[in-house]
């Protein structure tokens, strides 16, 4: 296994000179927004920012951008963020087959689905200049580079009890929450979506520089003396979500590992039969995705449910992250973590986008909870105001 082990300290000051361009709408997250640090890549050390913008931003509604209401990825194009259904997808049929021979395929060589993938070598995105300046509705902040506003952050206003003897699986908890209870004898798994992305769904595409803000916001509520490990996808996106929690939380080293099970496939059976629910309607991968983890059926395109969301439970997220460290963060994609969601609160949770377009939002997820006798519990978790 190849561990990455990179400085938060050498390069960090330069994010406080002038805007950077990431070629992103500037759309806004519906977001948590304690965020106060500026934006930093794999060799940056945090720093505390000082709000000075003063640069108006567009009125504050309260609410999300129009265009980032429920931040599907791409709701327009079946697919979202892993249109394909993920590399490596697909139930296999076919392969090997000797084409025109009549001989029978060769079995395929037995692979670790669990095995460390490969982390592109594209370099993170470090937006210069960019503040973060409470809003004066005190609702939140808005983000801001040079004179052009990137997008509101949220607080988040929920006051209610947690308990952790019987949390509520129907709800989003705040992950402060879950993490201030947390025993000192117990670790935890945090599962989150990334932060907000630019417009591009492709694996090198960057977070915005709200999106960057948002994650710095987690890793502050998160935050302790104690190192946490981080995991991510093939994905450049996951991996600058991780970086910046690891800033939020005060770390100055980020230890962390790519997984191609993390790319967003892991329940799909088939690609070409999910593709065929996908091309039903603009929103087919949302739709069939929500009505398989709720109702069952679509045999042809996905696993069993149960079946396979405990499996990367219990042998990936408890057997190999779990024994990385006491606090391990992993950050993912949407289409894998929906299903995931619905499964770790046992279906209570409403993320039924096939009835009402509810779906998972940035810095959502689960969390798996690993009690010193060896225990799981989960529940579905908030890092920013809102799961949805």
């Amino acid at each position: 296994m190849k561990l990455s082990h990179l400085a938060l300290s050498s390069v960090f000051a330069l994010a406080l000179v002038a805007c950077g361009d990431d070629g992103s709408s500037g759309t806004n997250v519906p977001a948590d927004g304690s965020a106060q640090v500026v934006p930093g890549d794999s060799s940056a050390t945090p720093a505390p920012l000082t709000p000075t913008d003063t640069t108006a931003a567009p009125a504050d509604t309260g609410s999300t951008l129009p265009s980032e209401q429920n931040p599907v990825d791409n709701p327009e194009q079946p697919g979202g963020e892993n249109a394909t259904g993920g590399e490596g997808s697909g139930d296999g049929a076919g392969e090997g087959a000797g084409e025109g021979t009549g001989e029978p395929a060769t079995p395929a060589e037995p692979t670790d689905p669990y095995a460390v993938g490969t982390d592109i070598d594209e370099p993170s995105f470090v937006p210069e200049g960019c503040v973060s300046t409470p809003l004066e509705s005190g609702k939140g902040e808005g983000v801001t580079c040079g004179e052009e506003f990137k997008g509101y952050i949220y607080y988040d206003t929920d006051t209610s009890a947690y308990d952790p003897a019987n949390p509520d699986l129907s709800k989003f908890t705040s992950i402060d929450k879950v993490f201030k209870a947390l025993k000192e004898d117990e670790k935890v798994v945090f599962v989150l979506r990334h932060a907000e992305r630019n417009s591009s769904s492709g694996k090198t595409s960057h977070l915005t520089e709200a999106g960057i803000f948002q994650a710095q916001s987690v890793g502050k509520k998160i935050a302790s003396e104690e190192p946490a490990y981080y995991a991510h996808s093939e994905y450049v996106r996951t991996r600058e979500t991780l970086e910046n929690i690891a800033v939020g939380r005060g770390e100055t080293g980020f230890t962390h590992e790519a997984f191609g099970v993390l790319n967003g496939d892991w329940f799909i059976k088939s690609n070409d039969a999910y593709d065929v629910y996908k091309s039903k309607t603009t929103d087919g991968n949302y739709v069939s995705t929500t009505d398989w983890a709720y109702n069952g059926g679509y045999e042809d395109a996905f696993y069993d449910l149960d079946t396979r969301a405990k499996q990367f439970i219990d042998e990936f997220l408890v057997g190999i992250i779990s024994n990385k460290a006491r606090i391990s963060i992993v950050a993912t994609h949407d289409q894998f973590l929906v299903p995931l969601t619905v499964y770790a609160s046992d279906r209570k949770i409403n993320l039924r986008y096939f009835e009402d377009t509810n779906w998972i939002t940035y810095l959502a997820g689960i969390a798996v909870i690993v009690g010193s006798d060896g225990s799981v519990k989960t529940l579905p978790i908030k890092g920013l105001n809102s799961g949805i």
